[in-house]
């Protein structure tokens, strides 16, 4: 009996059809990226397992496709791609600043798959190295906000908070400093997971119940609130003024709907300020569609000077699912297909195939020796929008028809002014 084989879990195959659309998002982000400056880098898939775990924290660390090489070697498939470009950064120190790099290829985490997560997905990672100023940090928002618009989605929200608010406030709240990272991972799943289950995961690290409580009530603190609850620390109002300007920033460069939420902290733990993360209204069931923030220490841990850095990764793969249908060409990646009525005119019909593609005019030829109708319905399952037929008469008089595969309407052209016509 044969054997069946189905793509492993987490991951899909993608057919011509979905490749397009993909293709097209891809492109505009690409696109956008370039528009503002960023420079197109690419790394290794597997990177030492060490690097990759050195800042990710353990829930991260946890989700790690690791493997030993034939020399014993301990490496691991990439799951993000600032810790590479760090290391870039690192290694290379007279690059001139701000370095602005930007990535979209495909990463891999062991997780849970569910809807808009797997565990083989792509991103459009993009980093500023080099800039502690406000102003970078309300660019890496800018450029989600202008991938959405460009996309077609018009629905959806920032939210955005300090690592060093949160740290304040976990002390205030009387988090033990050494528990502040767990704190930080529990309550990143606040929203995913519920309060029940943000506050038995910090039960389980054994930080105290009045904490974890005053903890969390801290997080749902509206502005005013919380400028309430730090006013009378000079340090943490410092902390809160910076976020406001990447705020203010942010709206110049026409970032709307954009808010401080103190519940978004980012559950990786190379963050060390400013973090966003990004909702599309009524589908927040997919989580968010980009995050990131800042990671000033990153570069100086793998061996670099102290290097200021902030960035953020687009879920591509969440954003295909919220891209309108109606936002992409359907056509075949075919525009022409060049049918032999006979088989003696199979020789012509490639050459005449070979010309067009000269003019760079995608053509598609019959290769199943089908007759002429068949040759259509071809045409038709794959959206092409012309079909040149051709005949022995024709050929004589150096003409052949074109077929609008559209609307159905044929037009006898020269063949010599056959690619002219093509791309009128």
């Amino acid at each position: 009996m044969t054997m069946t084989y189905q793509v492993p879990r987490g991951t899909r195959d993608f057919l011509p059809e979905e490749m397009k659309k993909r293709r097209r998002v891809f492109e505009t982000a690409r696109q956008v990226l370039e528009s503002y400056g960023y420079g197109e880098v690419n790394t290794p898939a597997f990177e030492s397992f060490e690097l990759l775990a050195a800042k990710a924290g353990p829930d991260i660390e946890n989700e790690i496709y690791a493997f030993e090489d034939k020399s014993k070697r301990k490496l691991g498939l990439r799951f993000d791609l600032t810790v590479p470009n760090a290391r870039i950064v690192a290694s290379n120190p007279a690059m001139a600043k701000p370095a602005k790099f930007y990535t979209i290829d495909r990463m891999w985490r062991y997780d849970k798959p569910q809807a808009g997560r797997y565990r083989e997905f792509w991103q459009a990672s993009y980093e500023i190295f080099g800039s502690s100023e406000p102003e970078a940090d309300a660019e890496v928002i800018a450029v989600v906000n202008s991938v959405l618009q460009q996309v077609s989605i018009t629905e959806y929200y920032f939210r955005i908070n300090s690592r060093k608010i949160i740290d304040r406030l976990a002390k205030i709240a009387g988090i033990p400093e050494s528990k502040t990272g767990d704190a930080f991972r529990a309550i990143d799943k606040l929203d995913k997971l519920g309060e029940k289950e943000a506050r038995g995961e910090m039960e389980r690290y054994k930080i105290p119940e009045k904490a974890i409580s005053k903890f969390i009530s801290m997080t749902r603190l509206k502005e005013k609130d919380l400028l309430l609850e730090i006013s009378k620390d000079p340090d943490a109002m410092k902390d809160y003024e910076e976020l406001k300007q990447v705020v203010e920033f942010a709206e110049k460069m026409n970032v709307k709907n954009i808010k401080i939420d103190l519940s978004i902290v980012r559950g990786i733990g190379y963050y060390t300020g400013f973090v966003f993360e990004t909702f599309v209204k009524g589908k927040e069931g997919l989580g968010s569609i980009a995050s990131g923030g800042r990671y000033d220490n990153l570069v100086e841990q793998f061996g670099g000077k102290p290097t200021a850095a902030t960035g953020c990764g687009i879920g591509l793969d969440r954003l295909m699912d919220l891209v309108p249908d109606t936002d992409y060409d359907k056509s075949g990646y075919a525009k022409v297909f060049v049918a032999a009525v006979k088989d003696e005119v199979r020789g012509s019909a490639i050459e005449i195939a070979s010309m067009l593609r000269k003019e760079n005019i995608a053509t598609d030829i019959d290769l199943m020796k089908r007759n002429l109708k068949k040759q259509f319905d071809y045409c038709n399952s794959k959206n092409i929008q012309y079909c040149v037929i051709v005949g022995p008469q024709e050929l004589v008089e150096k003409q052949v028809t074109v077929r609008d595969m559209q609307t159905g309407s044929e037009e006898k052209v020269q063949i010599m002014g056959l690619a002219r016509y093509l791309q009128k």
